[in-house]
């Protein structure tokens, strides 16, 4: 699967979760809270293995930040503990527009694929999940599973040590993660010659080349990116962090849209980036869910 059957991919399905309120209550005086407190306290049901409650918070904060994706991140943990492998599929198919090279949203793909008994097409996708996130264990697990081939079929197949090689995509991603930024730009240089379909090579290389001030050239890239690509988060972040006022202004509505306190870049890019704090307007109904939630 390249990044260019990305870009054709459908929307994702509703939420099959029972809403928390009814329609009647959109029109009830708004309340402002702050889109951190959701964030943790999504992240709280989570860690105590509640993805049901997890879910239906996420609901709230999609229902007002509908391309929130700090939000859809934790929805395909949820949908992860759930085992609901189509759900999980939707929501990685929306959050890789975003974010091309996102571990869980590949991890969700590639289950999916495999629940359906198409084997190597869910290698393939583990492959591109295993690139992004090495060392997490379910994606090694996976990648290791579909890898392997009966004896009968190839006696020189893959086997699972092979498999889990670490290729230069792989590399690329641990010298990014490991804040190694000209190490990273470089072998990110390399992929794109070799590859330049490949959009999140492209992510990669402008996340180095912010990180390590090269303004010009992290501008240049990330306006080519934000025209081709609307949807790529790390590619506004860095046009709103090195180009002029215009610059700033095209950015302001993407990136409130997906990521207005810097949650995602931050957390799940691992960058070096504070965004601003963020406000959630909700109803009265939702705003007690909330509170209650602090209290326990």
């Amino acid at each position: 699967m390249n990044d260019s059957t990305i870009t054709m991919l459908p929307a994702p399905k509703p939420l099959a979760i029972t809403p928390i309120m009814s329609s009647s209550l959109v029109t009830t005086p708004l309340v402002s809270t702050p889109l951190a407190d959701w964030n943790v306290l999504i992240d709280r049901a989570l860690h105590e293995g509640n993805p049901h409650q997890a879910a239906g918070m996420a609901q709230v904060i999609l229902r007002h930040l509908p391309r929130h994706l700090p939000t859809y991140q934790r929805l395909l943990r949820a949908m992860w503990m759930l085992k609901r492998w189509d759900e999980g599929e939707d929501w990685g198919q929306r959050l890789l527009r975003a974010d091309p090279g996102n571990a869980l949203a590949w991890r969700a793909l590639a289950m999916a694929a495999e629940q359906r008994g198409q084997r190597a097409q869910a290698c393939a996708i583990w492959q591109r999940a295993f690139e992004a996130n090495p060392y997490e264990t379910e994606i090694r697990a996976g990648l290791s599973r579909t890898s392997l081939r009966p004896p009968e079929e190839n006696r020189h197949s893959t086997t699972v040590s092979d498999s889990l090689l670490l290729n230069p995509a792989c590399l690329a991603t641990l010298y990014l993660r490991g804040f190694r930024w000209d190490r990273a730009a470089r072998l990110y240089r390399s992929l794109i010659q070799a590859d330049s379909r490949r959009i999140d090579f492209q992510v990669g290389l402008v996340a180095a080349l912010w990180q390590q001030r090269a303004t010009k050239e992290t501008y240049r890239i990330a306006r080519h990116l934000v025209q081709s690509h609307p949807y790529l988060l790390i590619a506004w972040v860095a046009l709103d962090a090195t180009g002029d006022e215009n610059d700033k202004a095209l950015a302001r509505n993407p990136i409130e849209m997906m990521d207005p306190d810097g949650n995602f870049v931050g957390e799940w890019f691992g960058l070096q980036y504070e965004g601003r704090p963020a406000v959630l307007s909700v109803n009265a109904r939702e705003a007690e869910l909330l509170g209650i939630r602090n209290r326990e």
